[in-house]
């Protein structure tokens, strides 16, 4: 980056970058503070009048006269997902066999700070536990199914465990019967939910998820509630962000819940038709709720809905097998394209390498070299605008007052020399939609959760020793020694001097293979930049470059 444009371009992408980043940790509105959890709440108990049910949901809620739950339980299994069911709700638990929990991870810094304030006695551990299986439900039901006002609980009864069939009746004569099948498959499931009644009861009639969602920090693992609608993927991380029901108009293409790396939702299947409302369920819990076109049931005109279920990681391949639009639920950015492309590179070399780290510094070294024909364009850029300095300069003395002819005369001469303006920035604009592709695709790549390499125990997760984002810094201030600051102008060289330590906070925030990523990104540059240093000598000033008298 010989070129003051370059660097422009380069100091206005890292401190836009850099000043979200920073907002984001530090002034972004805290998320609430859940309280402890209570008993798991019954079918709430209220009259036929609309204050019963929640604003948007104008029918009766349904009574609460049933015998309690005992909470037994059923599971259904398949080969990546497990669904357990209880007698006290829907679909209480979503586990996929040999996950476990995300680890705690603290960094040295935390835990010194915490002994100091006396907030930690014991010493420091990098990596705490992980032991507990990895359940996407925290105290919430999964295809819970009802009419009029939005609950959780009531009592059901299993009977069927292949396929999975629960029903459960309400005094009021309306009962909803709920079957789950494992689908064609590995991680989808076939779910109809049937509502019958022996009189005729109004609606609106639902199916939705609802859970309790606490998020912590821009990569928390904690889940949220997302659902596709109109093409547009929606968002709920937390109570707070719903202080009334939410309704969205158009087609709905799924509704569930999921962290960064795993998903549980369901698609309504053709001839399902409905709308989708975020509304609380209670002063913790939140839902989204599918409310179907019917708004009247009868005994003669029993309603029944299908949906496709699909349980299992967000990861981009396996979605778009799974099709239903689930593939939507990966949001990898304005440069989705270029990070299609090289999450599919990463992982044809983890077949052939089987490390994620190692993979990672491979796709690395070849992003590198298939862009580095378009860096040395940048630096014979660099090179012949540097040819042209004094020239510029004298033609900025002699037109200080007329810009317009100023202009016209460094275009002119721009012409004659055959030297482009921007030859050094457009390489590096190319480059940028790779930049950002990484960046997105190595944040919310499922396969680096767990991953390990060298004594990072979980790539997915933040370095707790910090060893990666400062070899960062230390590299890019080595890079910026090895920068001509010639001609620079002071403030911009006071802003590049921040650069190291701004993008190692950057990585020392981001989980551990992106900061791998960019550690090693960092030596080639400063290899690519000593090669080319030595290899491109100065160009001399044409002989035609002069000021016209």
């Amino acid at each position: 980056m010989k070129d003051q444009n370059e660097r422009r371009l380069f100091t206005a992408v890292a401190v836009s970058l850099a000043l979200i980043w920073v907002w984001q940790l530090f002034f972004a509105p805290p998320p609430p503070v859940a309280e402890e959890p209570g008993a798991d709440a019954a079918v709430e108990a209220a009259s036929p009048s609309p204050a019963a049910a929640p604003r948007g949901n104008p029918a009766v809620a349904v009574a609460a006269a049933e015998a309690a739950c005992t909470g037994t339980a059923s599971v259904i299994q398949t080969e990546k997902a497990i669904l357990e069911v209880s007698d006290c709700g829907a679909v209480r638990s979503v586990r996929f066999p040999g996950q476990q929990k995300a680890l705690v991870v603290t960094g040295w810094w935390k835990w010194l700070w915490e002994r100091v304030t006396g907030n930690e006695s014991g010493g420091w551990h990098p990596y705490t536990g992980g032991e507990e299986p990895l359940d996407l439900l925290v105290d919430g039901e999964l295809l819970v199914a009802g009419r009029g006002a939005y609950a959780l609980g009531g009592t059901w009864t299993v009977t069927s465990t292949d396929p999975l069939v629960q029903e459960r009746r309400t005094p009021d004569g309306f009962r909803m019967v709920r079957t789950v099948r494992k689908g064609e498959k590995p991680d989808l499931w076939d779910v109809t939910i049937r509502l019958e009644s022996d009189r005729p009861l109004m609606g609106p009639f639902w199916v939705g998820v609802a859970d309790r969602f606490v998020q912590t920090n821009p990569y928390s693992t904690t889940s949220s509630l997302l659902a596709l609608v109109d093409g547009d993927q929606e968002t709920v991380t937390a109570p707070g962000d719903i202080q009334s029901p939410e309704r969205f108009e158009g087609p709905v293409g799924w509704f569930g819940l999921g962290d960064r790396y795993f998903l549980a939702a369901a698609a309504p299947k053709e001839g399902s038709t409905g709308r989708l409302e975020w509304a609380r369920v209670d002063s913790e819990r939140v839902g989204a709720f599918y409310v179907l076109e019917a708004t009247s049931l009868t005994p003669e005109a029993p309603i029944e809905s299908s949906f496709t279920l699909y349980a299992g990681p967000r990861e981009l391949r396996q979605l778009e097998l799974a099709g239903h639009g689930f593939d939507e639920a990966v949001d990898l950015g304005i440069f989705g394209l270029f990070a299609k492309f090289l999450l599919i590179t990463l992982h044809l070399i983890q077949s052939g390498i089987g490390n994620w780290g190692y993979s990672i510094l491979v796709l690395t070294l070849l992003v590198r070299l298939v862009t580095y024909p378009l860096t040395r364009s940048a630096v014979v850029s660099g090179r012949k605008m540097q040819s042209l300095q004094p020239a510029m300069k004298e033609l900025q003395e002699k037109y200080a007052d007329d810009k317009e002819t100023l202009n016209k005369e460094m275009m002119a001469m721009y012409s004659r020399n055959g030297v482009n303006p921007l030859g050094g920035c457009f390489p590096m604009l190319i480059q940028m939609p790779v930049f950002f592709a990484l960046f997105t695709a190595l944040q919310y790549e499922p396969s680096l959760f767990y991953a390990d390499f060298l004594y990072v125990r979980d790539l997915s997760a933040q370095d707790p020793y910090g060893f990666l984002s400062l070899f960062v810094v230390i590299g890019m201030y080595v890079q910026q020694t090895m920068m001509p600051t010639t001609g620079m102008d002071p403030t911009q060289a006071q802003v590049l001097k921040l650069m190291p330590l701004i993008f190692g906070i950057m990585m020392w925030t981001s989980p551990a293979g992106l900061a791998l990523y960019y550690s090693l990104n960092t030596v080639l540059a400063i290899v690519q930049q000593w090669y080319n240093t030595r290899t491109i000598p100065l160009i001399p000033p044409p002989g035609d470059s002069n000021v016209p008298a």
